[in-house]
């Protein structure tokens, strides 16, 4: 298949027929894609310029990429990479770009362009809009990397996230001083490999609140409460923050309380699908509670492969834990459970969710419970005590003061 790209100033028409010679004899190849940036896109709003992000595709959706979003600009910069292993040379790799719209629920269309996957230097790939016409051209690269063993069309990083701050539902919820509700989304490497994704984790026939949502007279309706929702909790808006998860620590930073700078000791929701980890905190109040369900997390999917709460705890245990000593974030680990009625995942799987965490986040200590386990609940109140307590409140009370421009 031959396409067009524009190389400097000038617009050639290129055909990979030299790379695919010399592959030729491949089937299927390890692939590092980067996309570095788009140049002269069309202005979409009135006030501003764009907000323009990407989706790409990998043969019609057998893998997905969605990119960050780069606030008011026509020359966007990403120098974002995808890794996708054990891809079948020259495969179809389509990307989508759009204009992100925050008062809107479906955002602008700006143009496309589908090219084979083949090793290929940086080039100009045009991007064509409706009727035809080009509007900017995208700029991007791929690289052959030595083969691994693993399913096809494995995701292999890097591991990036993004957090959706809803101050609509966080005024609601209440669950910290801005009124903010956080939602954060880790894109996962290699789950195929932890997850047999032809066994993952039906919905609980035996459970009375899924089987309102999956079966029965007003199931399609709840759907579509629920599904608004995960849309309202999941958007992609141009407040949303994005990056890249490359340590222990980096990971840790995604829990840190913004009034306190220290972890937040709070219980999460949380659920693994197809390509990424969902999460939210979860709360007492009803709203927090219901935005917090796992069918919302899995946008009502009817299995998932894993679902459950976890929590952080010091290594010490929070009846020791000093939250005025400097934070040590080694001294920390990640409690994690199947503690889902809509799911009821696998005990016999908690092994390898440990070990999905582990590989995802180097030196992570994760430690796995039934959520039958006396010692979980032990636990899960012990966090929820520390929140109450005095310690937790006073060191809250004590950043406002030193932040509040009311005090000199």
């Amino acid at each position: 298949m031959s396409y067009s790209i524009l190389s400097g100033i000038g617009q050639t028409l290129i055909h990979p027929s030299t790379t695919k010679k010399k592959l030729e004899n491949v089937t299927s190849c390890d692939f590092l894609i980067k996309f570095h940036a788009a140049h002269g896109l069309p202005k979409m709003d009135v006030v501003g310029t764009a907000d323009p992000y990407f989706r790409a595709k990998i043969d019609d959706g057998q893998a997905e990429f969605s990119s960050s979003c780069i606030v008011n600009t026509l020359n966007p910069v990403w120098n974002e990479e995808w890794i996708v292993r054990n891809v079948p040379f020259a495969a179809n790799l389509c990307v989508t770009v759009y204009d992100k719209d925050d008062d809107t629920v479906h955002d602008d269309y700006i143009g496309k362009f589908q090219i084979d996957i083949v090793p290929v230097d940086e080039v100009f790939v045009p991007i064509i809009g409706p009727s035809k016409t080009t509007r900017g051209v995208f700029r991007l690269s791929i690289e052959l990397l030595p083969s691994v063993e693993v399913r096809p069309y494995t995701f292999d990083g890097p591991v990036r996230f993004s957090r959706h701050n809803s101050l609509a539902v966080g005024r609601l919820a209440k669950v910290n001083d801005e009124r903010l509700y956080s939602t954060w989304e880790i894109y996962l490497k290699r789950i195929d490999v932890y997850f047999d994704r032809n066994k993952k984790q039906k919905w609980n026939s035996s459970y009375q609140a899924a089987k309102s949502i999956f079966e029965g007279p007003m199931a399609h309706a709840i759907q579509s409460v629920i599904k608004q929702a995960h849309r309202v909790l999941y958007a992609k808006h141009t407040t949303n923050e994005f990056g890249v998860i490359s340590s222990n620590a980096d990971f840790w930073h995604l829990l840190i309380d913004g009034n306190t700078n220290l972890i937040k000791p709070c219980v999460y929701t949380y659920i693994i699908e197809d390509h990424t980890w969902r999460f939210s905190e979860t709360g007492a109040s009803f709203f927090v509670d219901f935005a917090s369900k796992h069918a919302l997390h899995a946008n009502c999917a009817q299995t998932v492969h894993y679902a459950g709460e976890f929590h952080p705890r010091p290594k010490c245990g929070w009846s020791q834990y000093d939250c005025n000593e400097v934070l040590d974030l080694n001294q920390w680990e990640l409690v994690i459970d199947n503690g889902s009625g809509t799911y009821a995942p696998d005990l016999g799987l908690l092994n390898q969710l440990q070990e999905l965490l582990v590989f995802n986040f180097p030196e992570l200590h994760v430690i796995t419970y039934d959520f039958k386990d006396p010692e979980l609940k032990s636990s899960i109140e012990a966090c929820r005590e520390f929140a109450k307590s005095p310690k937790s409140r006073s060191i809250r009370t004590l950043q406002y003061l030193i932040q509040s421009p009311l005090v000199k």
